[in-house]
């Protein structure tokens, strides 16, 4: 499969994920009284931080510094989500939830395909490219989290983030490495994106289990205290 230049897609994903990432930082889960400002900067690092971390792994400039584009169309669509969480903080919870977790589901994938499209472009393998397209779809996510004080989302049970993200790369460089001839670039990202969007939709709406140890030895910092064991007698002071 020829793979072309894309700009206008990494364009369309940096700006699909500076939306989510406003919406996530606004949450209350994530919401530390951000200012304006704050909510912004959130809203590039959802936008160009898996592109960014994707052209540095791959000896690239970034494309935001090649391309100010990139800034201008995170700073849009950070005044647009935070339009959208205003409407959407006027409704009932659930509303609010459905909302977050749809444009969540319908970014994932973009930067995963661009991440492995950019590996294969550099003539890595199949397991590389994959490995590429997960660190872009996480990357910025994560850089959200950790400025909000917030255990990583690709670490925590029901989202779904990272095997989201193998399945999307993993079917781009699927298609791409084996029906070479039989795909265009257009079609192979439609089959991935909508691949790996309805697996998200499904997984986290169905509660679908993961596997998680039956016995936490820790719950995390939010989590009761363990009481100390009662001191045995005899025991030195």
């Amino acid at each position: 499969m020829n793979l072309p230049d894309f700009p206008n897609i990494d364009l369309f994903a940096a700006g699909i994920n500076a939306l989510n990432g406003v919406l996530v930082a606004h949450n209350p889960s994530h919401n530390r009284d951000y200012t304006f400002v704050g909510l912004l900067i959130m809203a590039f690092f959802g936008g160009i931080g898996g592109g960014v971390s994707r052209d540095m792994l791959l000896n690239d400039i970034p494309a935001p510094i090649v391309d100010p584009k990139y800034l201008l169309v995170c700073f849009l669509m950070g005044l647009l989500g935070l339009a959208i969480y205003h409407y959407a903080n006027s409704r009932e919870e659930q509303f609010r939830t459905r909302t977050l977790a749809f444009f969540k589901s319908f970014s994932l994938p973009w930067f995963a395909i661009l991440g492995a499209h950019k590996a294969l472009d550099h003539d890595l393998g199949f397991f590389s490219a994959i490995i590429v397209g997960v660190i872009a779809t996480t990357a910025g996510g994560v850089l959200i989290d950790l400025f909000s004080g917030v255990t990583p989302e690709i670490v925590r049970p029901s989202e779904f983030l990272v095997v989201t993200a193998i399945l999307a790369s993993g079917l781009y460089v699927g298609i791409a490495l084996i029906g070479k001839g039989m795909f265009s670039f257009f079609p192979a990202t439609v089959i991935s994106a909508l691949g790996a969007f309805l697996f998200r939709v499904f997984a986290v709406r169905g509660h679908w289990p993961q596997i998680v140890p039956s016995v936490a030895l820790a719950k995390g910092p939010n989590s009761a205290p363990v009481a100390a064991p009662a001191a045995t007698v005899g025991a030195r002071k």
